[in-house]
């Protein structure tokens, strides 16, 4: 992954009304708070109620971890999380499908596989398909319905991570965080090498219609606010 970033970065709201210039600045956790999310979904006891059901305790598990993971490391919205289908996974290619039914826009596009979500992918797919998914072609099963929602996505996330660690605040962070985060984290590596930050290539990862929707990232990256800094010094 990407350097570690001291600190949660925190930002007020500003007035938002369906413009891009107007969008609210986007809260972002370090990656030091990502990997502590994590954890404590590896290391919650929400799963072990039930030992009668201990192999099912343990994909749960898996599956919710997996999730979060998906979540923050392809930068996806909720609801494209929840629509990911076995099918939409060239792992030959390493090529991600994300469908347009699950988005505004309505478009599919193609994303590449980052190299770190093989490792949890890797756990993940051990289950037997045929016992935990039931014929499910979804990759996040759920035991009501053929897939999560995004709804019980943000209960596993605020439920068994941010309210243990301490970083629950109502409607301060949310599953669109971890999205936020992780194009916050791209465009930060970028300009710790010295690069020109790539917003066409963010904004090709998040779905954007408008660049000027990634351009609010800009704004919160106090390394970008040091490059530009000295941009700027005559």
């Amino acid at each position: 992954m990407t350097p570690e970033v001291k600190g949660t970065v925190m930002y007020e709201h500003l007035l938002y009304k369906g413009n891009p210039k107007n969008r609210p600045l986007p809260k972002v956790l370090s990656i030091k708070d990502i990997s502590k999310i994590l954890l404590s979904i590896q290391n919650s006891n929400a799963y072990t109620k039930n030992k009668n059901l201990k192999d099912w305790s343990n994909f749960l598990k898996i599956r919710d971890i997996t999730c979060i993971a998906v979540c923050y490391i392809c930068a996806l919205r909720p609801l494209e999380v929840c629509m990911l289908r076995f099918e939409d996974f060239d792992l030959k290619h390493s090529l991600l499908k994300v469908r347009g039914c699950s988005n505004k826009l309505k478009k599919d596009r193609i994303i590449p596989i980052p190299k770190v979500l093989y490792q949890y992918l890797k756990v993940y797919l051990k289950f037997p398909r045929e016992r935990f998914w039931k014929g499910s072609p979804y990759l996040f099963v759920s035991m009501e319905r053929p897939h999560l929602s995004s709804k019980r996505i943000e209960v596993i996330l605020r439920e068994r991570a941010l309210k243990p660690l301490g970083l629950w605040r109502s409607g301060e962070v949310s599953t669109y965080t971890l999205r936020h985060s992780r194009a916050s984290h791209i465009l930060e590596k970028q300009v710790k090498e010295n690069k020109v930050p790539d917003l066409y290539a963010i904004s090709n990862l998040l779905g954007h219609s408008d660049i000027r929707s990634t351009t609010v990232y800009l704004h919160t990256d106090k390394n970008y606010m040091e490059y530009l800094r000295k941009q700027i010094e005559i």
